[in-house]
């Protein structure tokens, strides 16, 4: 018998009739990282919450602490980094489209849905823990979307929950796949309460407690609870140190010189952009002109374009490319298709973003669909 890769079961409310369900991701050895497997077992859970009214709200957990979901299994995706690129997309567009459904369901939950985000919490992670209505982090926290360090984009709805970041900084954490702390993770909008990993239990007893006869209610009393047991953060990260003044250096720039601002500061403020040097600088700007054009897009929209880039880029090879030099071959010496911001051509960068001509109809389109999730 094959175990579950995501544990659930329901715990018994005491102030209201009723469950919470409880859904952990067991995947451990693998950081929790996203298979196909996985995806569909919690899209199973995701229906089992919303169809049963005797379940009042979803707590999401890791059953390790050192992260909450480290992202998305790229591996199968980019066919084990295939060199070139790939010619058939079938499977990875299927994966995407499923984990891209998954996000926007736990986005549009009718129950409550609270995220324990212990650990490291990256990507497709990331995608998991912005759906939930409470987004919990701990002092061991760290947080990102590293996409453009493989050759891809922020994706899972990452092109519109950045730019939901504070001050529009949102453009640097896409260009730059960089890892934020707690304390400014916070700063940043990523999260909404840091609670002491040692509080956990105390606080999911108090989740137990909650009055569940309205999603609104429960998550008010939620918060009455959370800022009284919210953990002082005793100094400030570098960007909500330097991220006034770095906003105000990037503010309505195009994505090249977004990224010549990120060298310049990451001179002055090493910390700041760690590892910048390591992002696809095609992959990169492709990201940030994403990023800009989801100002005024719906998530919806959003995680749509976001498949057809990464149709794109699978296709093209960056994707593919990035995944063999970090997590196959291991060498860390990826041959990007650019070797510089500057020398990106910029009709590559369109020809990455342009629809995709889908003949039988858009994969992701027709999933949203099925459960009644238009624009």
């Amino acid at each position: 018998m094959i175990e579950p890769t995501v544990r659930f079961h329901t715990v018994p409310l005491v102030a209201s009739e009723g469950v919470l369900g409880v859904a952990t991701l067991d995947r451990p050895k693998a950081l929790n990282a996203l298979d196909h497997t996985m995806i569909r077992e919690l899209m199973a859970i995701v229906d089992q919450v919303e169809a049963d009214p005797a379940i009042r709200g979803l707590w999401i957990e890791s059953s390790a602490e050192k992260a909450f979901c480290a992202g998305g299994d790229v591996r199968d995706v980019t066919q084990n980094g295939r060199k070139g690129g790939l010619t058939e997309l079938d499977n990875s567009a299927d994966y995407l489209s499923d984990e891209y459904l998954l996000d926007v369901r736990l986005h549009r939950s009718t129950k409550p849905v609270i995220a324990w985000g212990d650990g490291y919490i990256m990507g497709g992670g990331m995608g998991v823990f912005q759906g939930a209505d409470v987004r919990l982090i701990t002092e061991h926290s760290n947080l990102a979307m590293p996409e453009v360090r493989i050759g891809f984009v922020p994706d899972c709805g990452g092109s519109w929950f950045l730019n939901r970041v504070t001050h529009g900084l949102g453009i640097c954490l896409s260009m730059s796949g960089v890892t934020v702390g707690a304390s400014d993770a916070c700063w940043l909008n990523l999260a909404d309460w840091l609670v002491a990993r040692a509080d956990k239990a105390s606080l999911f007893k108090a989740v137990c407690g909650l009055d569940y006869s309205s999603k609104a209610e429960a998550l008010s009393g939620l918060g009455r609870i959370l800022s009284a047991m919210t953990l002082d953060i005793p100094r400030s990260g570098p960007w909500q140190t330097h991220g006034t003044a770095l906003a105000a250096s990037v503010k309505h720039q195009d994505p090249r010189s977004v990224y010549q601002v990120m060298q310049q500061w990451h001179a002055r403020v090493p910390e700041l952009f760690t590892g910048l040097e390591q992002a696809s600088p095609g992959a990169s700007l492709v990201a940030g002109y994403q990023c800009l054009r989801g100002v005024t897009e719906s998530l919806y929209e959003a995680v749509v374009q976001e498949h057809d880039i990464g149709m794109r880029l699978l296709a093209d090879g960056e994707w593919c490319e990035g995944v063999r030099a970090l997590l196959i071959d291991k060498d860390k010496n990826p041959d990007w298709r650019f070797k510089t911001v500057d020398t990106v051509d910029q009709g590559w960068v369109d020809a990455m973003m342009a629809p995709m001509d889908w003949a039988d109809g858009h994969p992701l389109r027709q999933k949203l669909s099925a459960v009644g999730i238009a624009h």
